[in-house]
């Protein structure tokens, strides 16, 4: 019994360490965030009536936030994301892995064919995304949804004052599951993510200098730029997939301006903007990688 309470209350402190730890790192993230997610939802916030100027750049887009909200708003929605972190980082811990073991063992392998293994594996990655989605994908939307909603002018009101008058909107009353509008996009766009990166790493690791002592110092910074620039092209050949998705779920309460779907919206993007529509925001994206980033190295023990 006392070794059960003993692994329960380390299970418990680690959650809480992890929680706080992510807390913080997205808390210092969350003035790039909200700028990341009004340069790329721009176009639908003008839609919207909410933005009457065109955002060229990042500096433009910040100017224009500090002086019609206030410094302030730089955090807009990040206490819901601070607060559902909890839920969301006990959805990965616990709920993920249970599903990914239930969706592997589903495809029988006794064989051990690579093929099967391959069809396994993706089969437990998207089983387990959807388990979890569940729960962390509604936390995730509120706290983008009031990230991009702006005031029209200076000392007009935001649409909405907080998380519950997002979610007692009357379009999401009368459907519910428009708050996973997008998540067919965000599972396919974390494996296209994944497997460019592991490409990457592929390629470059083995040309990689090893580290020969605590001390490496010269080692250590060509493995973290390495690591970094594999990051950041990853996350570019990402932006348009997740550009058009969050554009997606931007006008999902209103019916005028609601898109059909995914694909809907990427032919507007195309036909109205170009190709250059799709990379919208893409500097300020590679910033958050980079800082996202270095908060994770300094996060990591000795």
């Amino acid at each position: 019994m006392s070794q059960d309470n003993a692994h329960l209350s380390s299970t418990a402190a680690y959650v809480q360490q992890l929680w706080v730890l992510r807390a913080v790192n997205r808390t210092i993230l969350a003035p790039l965030d909200r700028v990341k997610y009004v340069m790329v939802c721009q176009r639908e916030l003008q839609r919207l009536g909410t933005l009457r100027v065109d955002l060229p750049n990042t500096a433009s887009c910040i100017r224009h936030l500090r002086q019609l909200e206030g410094g302030r708003s730089f955090w807009r929605g990040n206490l819901v994301q601070v607060v559902s972190l909890l839920p969301i980082t006990l959805a990965q811990l616990f709920i993920g892995p249970s599903a990914h073991s239930f969706f592997y063992h589903l495809i029988p392998n006794s064989s051990g064919s690579p093929f099967l293994c391959t069809l396994a594996e993706y089969t437990a990655f998207i089983g387990a995304a959807l388990a979890v989605a569940v729960i962390t994908y509604p936390l995730d939307f509120v706290r983008f949804r009031l990230a991009v909603d702006l005031k029209a002018y200076k000392g007009a009101p935001y649409e909405f004052r907080h998380a519950l008058s997002f979610f007692s909107h009357p379009v999401l009353n009368d459907c519910p599951h428009f708050l996973y509008r997008g998540l067919t996009l965000f599972i396919l766009g974390s494996i296209f993510f994944g497997s460019i990166r592991s490409t990457l790493l592929d390629v470059v690791g083995p040309y990689l200098p090893p580290e020969k002592g605590e001390q490496d110092w010269r080692a250590i910074m060509i493995q973290t730029t390495a690591g970094m620039t594999i990051a950041g092209v990853a996350t570019l050949c990402l932006h348009p997939v997740d550009l058009v998705r969050r554009r997606v779920m931007t006008t999902v309460t209103e019916d005028r301006l609601r898109y059909r779907s995914s694909w809907e919206c990427a032919l507007r993007i195309a036909k109205k903007e170009g190709w250059q529509g799709f990379y919208r925001g893409w500097g300020i994206t590679l910033g958050r990688v980079v800082v996202g980033t270095g908060l994770m190295l300094l996060s990591l023990p000795n």
